[in-house]
Protein backbone atom coordinates (compact mmCIF):
# COMPACT_ATOMS: atom_id res chain seq x y z
CA UNK A 1 0.00 0.00 0.00
CA UNK A 2 2.80 2.75 0.76
CA UNK A 3 4.78 1.41 -2.43
CA UNK A 4 1.51 2.68 -4.74
CA UNK A 5 0.70 5.88 -2.03
CA UNK A 6 4.38 6.99 -2.78
CA UNK A 7 4.26 5.96 -6.70
CA UNK A 8 1.45 8.10 -6.61
CA UNK A 9 3.19 10.97 -4.91
CA UNK A 10 5.90 11.28 -7.37
CA UNK A 11 3.46 10.97 -10.45
CA UNK A 12 1.37 13.63 -9.47
CA UNK A 13 4.74 15.64 -7.89
CA UNK A 14 6.36 15.08 -11.54
CA UNK A 15 3.16 15.82 -13.87
CA UNK A 16 3.04 19.31 -11.43
CA UNK A 17 6.69 20.22 -11.73
CA UNK A 18 6.43 19.38 -15.49
CA UNK A 19 3.11 21.42 -16.08
CA UNK A 20 4.76 24.38 -14.39
CA UNK A 21 8.03 24.12 -16.29
CA UNK A 22 6.16 23.73 -19.49
CA UNK A 23 3.84 27.04 -19.06
CA UNK A 24 7.61 28.55 -18.27
CA UNK A 25 9.03 28.01 -21.08
CA UNK A 26 6.19 28.85 -23.13
CA UNK A 27 6.21 32.24 -21.57
CA UNK A 28 9.32 33.12 -21.57
CA UNK A 29 9.51 32.24 -26.12
CA UNK A 30 6.14 34.80 -25.86
CA UNK A 31 8.40 37.19 -23.97
CA UNK A 32 11.61 36.51 -26.67
CA UNK A 33 9.17 37.25 -29.30
CA UNK A 34 7.74 39.96 -27.25
CA UNK A 35 10.82 41.92 -26.82
CA UNK A 36 12.10 41.35 -30.55
CA UNK A 37 8.78 42.81 -31.58
CA UNK A 38 9.69 45.60 -29.41
CA UNK A 39 13.05 46.51 -30.58
CA UNK A 40 11.51 46.22 -33.75
CA UNK A 41 8.76 49.00 -33.71
CA UNK A 42 11.89 50.92 -32.24
CA UNK A 43 14.18 50.35 -35.79
CA UNK A 44 10.73 51.43 -37.26
CA UNK A 45 10.12 54.64 -35.53
CA UNK A 46 13.76 55.62 -35.88
CA UNK A 47 13.31 54.49 -39.55
CA UNK A 48 10.09 56.83 -39.94
CA UNK A 49 12.47 59.87 -38.47
CA UNK A 50 15.16 59.23 -41.08
CA UNK A 51 13.08 59.13 -43.78
CA UNK A 52 10.82 62.22 -43.12
CA UNK A 53 14.59 63.87 -42.42
CA UNK A 54 15.08 62.50 -46.13
CA UNK A 55 12.31 64.05 -47.50
CA UNK A 56 12.96 67.67 -45.98
CA UNK A 57 16.37 67.13 -47.01
CA UNK A 58 15.60 66.20 -50.65
CA UNK A 59 13.27 68.86 -50.74
CA UNK A 60 16.04 71.08 -49.89
CA UNK A 61 18.50 69.95 -52.28
CA UNK A 62 15.51 70.18 -55.04
CA UNK A 63 15.04 73.51 -54.87
CA UNK A 64 19.12 74.67 -54.26
CA UNK A 65 18.99 72.39 -57.38
CA UNK A 66 16.32 74.65 -59.16
CA UNK A 67 17.74 78.12 -58.03
CA UNK A 68 20.85 77.05 -59.23
CA UNK A 69 19.53 76.09 -62.71
CA UNK A 70 17.28 80.24 -62.89
CA UNK A 71 21.03 81.58 -61.90
CA UNK A 72 22.00 79.35 -65.18
CA UNK A 73 19.78 80.32 -67.55
CA UNK A 74 19.75 84.11 -66.17
CA UNK A 75 23.62 84.50 -66.60
CA UNK A 76 23.35 82.77 -70.37
CA UNK A 77 20.59 85.45 -71.17
CA UNK A 78 22.45 88.16 -69.56
CA UNK A 79 25.54 87.32 -71.93
CA UNK A 80 23.40 87.52 -74.63
CA UNK A 81 22.15 91.17 -73.86
CA UNK A 82 18.66 89.66 -73.77
CA UNK A 83 16.50 91.64 -70.94
CA UNK A 84 15.78 89.64 -67.73
CA UNK A 85 13.05 91.30 -66.16
CA UNK A 86 10.63 90.73 -69.24
CA UNK A 87 9.67 88.84 -71.75
CA UNK A 88 10.44 84.78 -72.54
CA UNK A 89 13.52 84.98 -69.87
CA UNK A 90 11.19 85.91 -67.58
CA UNK A 91 8.63 83.36 -68.21
CA UNK A 92 11.52 80.74 -68.68
CA UNK A 93 12.22 81.47 -65.08
CA UNK A 94 8.88 80.96 -63.73
CA UNK A 95 8.31 77.61 -65.71
CA UNK A 96 11.94 76.58 -64.14
CA UNK A 97 10.72 77.91 -60.45
CA UNK A 98 7.55 76.03 -60.89
CA UNK A 99 8.76 72.89 -61.72
CA UNK A 100 11.57 73.05 -59.21
CA UNK A 101 8.98 73.60 -56.55
CA UNK A 102 6.81 71.07 -57.81
CA UNK A 103 9.92 68.69 -57.60
CA UNK A 104 10.66 69.87 -54.10
CA UNK A 105 7.13 69.24 -52.50
CA UNK A 106 7.11 65.65 -54.25
CA UNK A 107 10.60 64.75 -52.77
CA UNK A 108 9.11 66.25 -49.46
CA UNK A 109 6.18 64.31 -49.80
CA UNK A 110 8.05 61.29 -50.67
CA UNK A 111 9.63 61.07 -47.03
CA UNK A 112 6.52 62.01 -45.29
CA UNK A 113 5.06 58.62 -46.83
CA UNK A 114 7.87 56.36 -46.50
CA UNK A 115 8.14 58.12 -42.84
CA UNK A 116 4.53 56.87 -42.27
CA UNK A 117 4.52 53.34 -43.99
CA UNK A 118 6.62 52.67 -41.67
CA UNK A 119 5.48 54.41 -38.78
CA UNK A 120 2.22 51.87 -39.28
CA UNK A 121 4.91 49.33 -39.16
CA UNK A 122 6.35 50.23 -35.93
CA UNK A 123 2.40 50.46 -34.69
CA UNK A 124 1.78 46.58 -36.34
CA UNK A 125 5.46 45.45 -34.56
CA UNK A 126 3.96 46.95 -30.90
CA UNK A 127 0.50 45.16 -31.41
CA UNK A 128 2.51 41.80 -32.36
CA UNK A 129 4.52 42.84 -28.88
CA UNK A 130 1.27 42.95 -26.86
CA UNK A 131 -0.31 40.08 -28.34
CA UNK A 132 3.11 37.85 -27.36
CA UNK A 133 2.27 39.65 -23.69
CA UNK A 134 -1.05 38.53 -23.51
CA UNK A 135 0.10 34.85 -25.06
CA UNK A 136 3.08 34.76 -22.10
CA UNK A 137 0.52 35.32 -19.70
CA UNK A 138 -2.63 32.92 -20.35
CA UNK A 139 0.69 30.76 -21.04
CA UNK A 140 1.21 30.81 -16.94
CA UNK A 141 -2.11 30.81 -16.39
CA UNK A 142 -3.07 27.96 -18.19
CA UNK A 143 0.03 25.74 -16.68
CA UNK A 144 -0.98 27.24 -13.27
CA UNK A 145 -4.62 25.79 -14.18
CA UNK A 146 -3.05 22.08 -14.98
CA UNK A 147 -0.85 22.20 -12.18
CA UNK A 148 -3.87 22.61 -9.66
CA UNK A 149 -4.78 20.23 -11.61
CA UNK A 150 -2.73 17.56 -11.60
CA UNK A 151 -1.95 18.18 -8.31
CA UNK A 152 -5.97 17.46 -7.47
CA UNK A 153 -6.22 14.65 -9.22
CA UNK A 154 -2.92 13.20 -7.82
CA UNK A 155 -4.72 13.63 -4.22
CA UNK A 156 -7.65 12.43 -5.11
CA UNK A 157 -5.64 8.98 -6.44
CA UNK A 158 -3.84 8.65 -3.49
CA UNK A 159 -6.91 8.87 -1.40
CA UNK A 160 -9.03 6.22 -3.61
CA UNK A 161 -5.56 3.75 -2.90
CA UNK A 162 -5.92 4.97 0.92
CA UNK A 163 -9.58 4.15 1.24
CA UNK A 164 -8.94 0.83 -1.21
CA UNK A 165 -6.26 -0.47 1.46
CA UNK A 166 -8.17 0.85 4.52
CA UNK A 167 -11.43 -0.51 3.78
CA UNK A 168 -11.23 -3.72 2.19
CA UNK A 169 -14.66 -5.09 0.38
CA UNK A 170 -15.47 -8.07 1.59
CA UNK A 171 -14.95 -11.94 0.86
CA UNK A 172 -16.53 -14.34 -1.07
CA UNK A 173 -17.67 -11.97 -4.47
CA UNK A 174 -18.31 -8.68 -3.20
CA UNK A 175 -21.19 -7.03 -1.43
CA UNK A 176 -24.00 -7.92 -3.27
CA UNK A 177 -22.97 -11.49 -2.83
CA UNK A 178 -22.34 -11.12 1.06
CA UNK A 179 -25.69 -9.67 1.64
CA UNK A 180 -27.61 -12.70 -0.56
CA UNK A 181 -25.75 -15.36 1.60
CA UNK A 182 -26.93 -13.21 5.10
CA UNK A 183 -30.60 -12.95 3.37
CA UNK A 184 -30.35 -16.94 2.42
CA UNK A 185 -28.93 -17.48 6.13
CA UNK A 186 -32.25 -15.93 7.31
CA UNK A 187 -34.79 -17.58 5.03
CA UNK A 188 -33.27 -20.62 5.43
CA UNK A 189 -33.65 -20.97 9.64
CA UNK A 190 -36.19 -22.98 10.50
CA UNK A 191 -39.23 -21.19 11.47
CA UNK A 192 -40.42 -21.72 15.18
CA UNK A 193 -43.46 -21.80 16.57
Amino acid sequence: MMASLIMSAVGTAIGVAGSIQQSQAQAAQMEYQSEIANRNAKLAEQQASAQRMQGYEAMAAERLKTAKLIGQQRAQAGASGVSLDSGSILDVAEDTAATGEMNAINAFNQGIDSGYNSEIQAWNYESQAAGYDSAAGQARSSGLMSAVGQGIGGIADMGSTWAKFSNPAPTGGGKTQYWDRALNAYVDKPVRH
